[in-house]
């Protein structure tokens, strides 16, 4: 017997009757957890009560025209409990947890009258499987998201959506939903799942529409894609190989997925379930899943305001200033002009720069009309609320000001006692500062109460991170109101401390000063590289540098070895490969300067990184960089990339040893954390 966790809010499955408009007598099954607030998923009780009632209408099938499905308020079903998932420890339970889901769902198909879907709302994972287990469906109009996002987690869909979801709408279309649209973040709405055959109608009314289609069932046929060609097999191949070279993503569940694929070409549906359940169990009890599980649930959580947003009034923000017209000051400019319809000035000390800006910002948004994803007039709108100006002056009636100038303390002082004696006594002043102290900032103005750290990342349109970086001095209201604004930008807000390097640069510090010790110490470069790809990260630590660029790299490697010269390493070879350069790989430069005269092996070489990397992690915590450890896997993942394959960072440091080694004990340290 399986240790459930105990299910806060199990599914109800309760029977009703109602009368189709024609007058057929029609049973509907709502599931409901009796709380508006949360969505339904099915756990153990939840499967039980709905076996249960789907052997009630079986007894009394002769007496039902159709039966109906649905779910309650905005929710179908949001799939299986994620609690359920994450408890069993060994194949034998989590394949009896799979065999569950199969036996009870089957139900549906067997109960020898029509079997409707009236989808109401979200339908994902296992909701969506319940769907594909009835004969037809019927979606609700509107803002709904259906999807199989299983492969995402780290799993398959293993309760018949494998299986079922190919033979409903063919091979490519089952791909897509299956494998592209979870790795990208992607969910149907219902004129997707419509034009890809996933329902076979939508209405305003999910049960009036289904009760509707019950009334016209013999005129509704649709293909069946059982029988499609021997071409399948290779589609297949080609569609997962195209995931498998990025080390970040879900590798053995797509292997497992290709494998499931491949069976159902060839099986009877039951054959095809039991490699369904076998692959599931297998993937249930990986760390990956529990890893990816964990990340799903971090992401998930940061979509409330952070831990420690004071409970202040916000400031109205019409007006914004950008002091600097480099790439990332042009992107701050353009991500505000893109998602707020108030004012974006720019500012630099030459028409030169303001001219390579204005230039940068349009090539970016005619790039977008180019591809399609953005509409001439869309654009224009955008270029229209930016003005570029040379005048400090122009900045008067600014409601909030950010300097994205270059990183050293004085030039910044010059721009903030500028801001200071021209902007509204209310502004907020702010600095994109990677590393530079923001108490140090807040003395160069006259109220320092004002002044806060909104750090964002590059790409500014692809990372969703902004560490806001707090002080002692700011006020409650200050902010408030920089968490709303980074909000308001579609992006994920952070609160940090005040210290050097904040936590995206300070682990990156970390990761990349002990890769460049390692060599300096005559470790080869590819020993480095091939060691860390437990890590899966999308680059070795050399490319990175090349992404960054040597000065960048070196200018904050630096700044944190200023803070903590025990902690953090530069080295002299960097330096040196950084002004005398001599090819556009930092790799091959480091090659010409470096002495391989050290034999480690990959434990080793991986363990002086990770336990590094423990070891910085621990102080962060005891210094309350942050107010938890999830802020840091928050951080890494929305700021750095590091994938959710290894929980963002920290439960692999938990998983490899690196904690109980270097850091005195788990960072997670109950055995359910995911």
């Amino acid at each position: 017997m399986i240790d459930y966790p105990e299910e806060d809010f199990p599914a109800f499955a309760e029977l009703t009757e109602v009368r189709s408009p024609a007058g057929s007598r029609v049973g509907v099954l709502t599931l409901t957890n009796h709380d508006d607030r949360r969505p339904t998923t099915l756990g153990p009780r939840g499967l039980d009560r709905l076996g249960e009632a789907l052997d009630r209408v079986a007894s009394q099938s002769d007496d039902f025209a159709a039966l109906v499905v649905t779910g309650h308020g905005r929710t179908f079903c949001a799939g299986a409990n994620l609690d359920t998932l994450a408890s069993p420890r060994n194949f034998g339970d989590a394949l009896q947890l799979a065999q569950e889901g199969h036996r009870v769902l089957s139900k549906l198909t067997n109960l020898g009258i029509p079997t409707i879907a009236a989808i109401n709302g979200t339908a994902l994972g296992g909701g969506l499987e319940l769907a594909l287990h009835c004969t037809h469906r019927v979606s609700q109009d509107g803002p709904l998201a259906l999807g199989l996002p299983e492969i995402g987690l780290g799993l398959i869909p293993g309760w018949g959506g494998a299986t079922l979801l190919p033979q409903l709408i063919g091979i490519d279309s089952a791909l897509q939903v299956m494998v592209d649209n979870p790795i990208s973040g992607k969910t149907l709405n219902p004129e997707s799942a419509l034009s890809l055959g996933i329902v076979d109608a939508t209405a305003p009314n999910a049960i009036a529409g289904a009760l509707e289609f019950i009334d016209s069932l013999p005129s509704h046929n649709r293909t069946d894609h059982t029988a499609e060609n021997a071409s399948r097999g290779h589609r297949i191949d080609e569609s997962v190989a195209r995931f498998l070279g990025r080390p970040g993503n879900p590798i053995a569940a797509l292997t497992h997925l290709r494998r499931v694929l491949h069976h159902s070409l060839t099986s009877e549906r039951r054959e095809s379930f039991e490699a369904e359940d076998a692959a599931l169990a297998d993937l249930m009890t990986t760390s990956e899943f529990r890893s990816r599980l964990y990340a799903f649930r971090v992401v998930g959580a940061a979509q409330k305001s952070p831990r420690g947003t004071p409970a202040a009034p916000l400031l109205d923000i019409s007006t914004v200033g950008v002091v600097g017209a480099g790439l990332m000051a042009c992107q701050i400019a353009l991500a505000f002009a893109e998602s707020r319809t108030g004012r974006v000035l720019v500012t630099d000390i030459s028409q030169d720069k303001l001219d390579v800006a204005h230039d940068r910002i349009k090539g970016w948004l005619n790039s977008r009309v180019t591809k399609g994803t953005l509409s001439l007039d869309a654009e224009q709108e955008i270029l229209s609320r930016i003005e570029l100006t040379l005048s400090f002056a122009d900045f008067a009636d600014c409601n909030l000001v950010i300097e994205a100038v270059f990183e050293n303390l004085k030039v910044k002082e010059g721009v903030l006692a500028q801001l200071g004696a021209v902007v509204p006594a209310e502004c907020i002043i702010a600095s994109n500062t990677s590393s530079l102290s923001i108490a140090n900032m807040a003395t160069f103005v006259s109220d320092p109460t004002r002044v806060i750290g909104i750090h964002f990342f590059n790409p500014v349109a692809s990372m969703k991170l902004v560490e806001v970086v707090r002080t002692d001095m700011q006020s409650d209201q200050t902010m408030a109101t920089a968490i709303s604004i980074a909000q308001s930008l579609g992006k994920t807000p952070v609160i940090v401390a005040d210290q050097p390097g904040f936590v995206v640069n300070r682990l990156l510090s970390t990761f990349l000063g002990e890769s460049l010790r390692l060599i300096e110490t005559g470790v080869p470069i590819d020993d480095v590289s091939a060691a860390l790809e437990p890590l899966r990260l999308p680059m070795t630590p050399f490319a990175l540098i090349d992404l960054i660029g040597r000065n960048v790299t070196l200018s904050m490697l630096q700044s944190l070895r200023a803070s903590a010269p025990d902690r953090f390493f530069v080295g002299d070879f960097l330096q040196t490969v950084t002004m005398s350069p001599s090819s556009a790989s930092v790799s091959e430069d480091l090659a010409t300067v470096i002495s391989e005269t050290r034999q480690l092996s990959g434990e080793e070489i991986h363990n002086v990184v990770a336990d590094s990397l423990a070891r910085e992690v621990r102080v962060m915590l005891d210094t309350s960089a942050v107010s938890n450890v999830t802020d840091i896997d928050l951080c890494m993942m929305n700021g750095a990339g590091w994938p959710a394959a290894i929980g963002g960072l920290t439960p692999y440091l938990d998983a490899c040893g690196s904690s109980v080694r270097a850091a005195g004990g788990l960072f997670h340290p109950t055995s359910h954390w995911a």
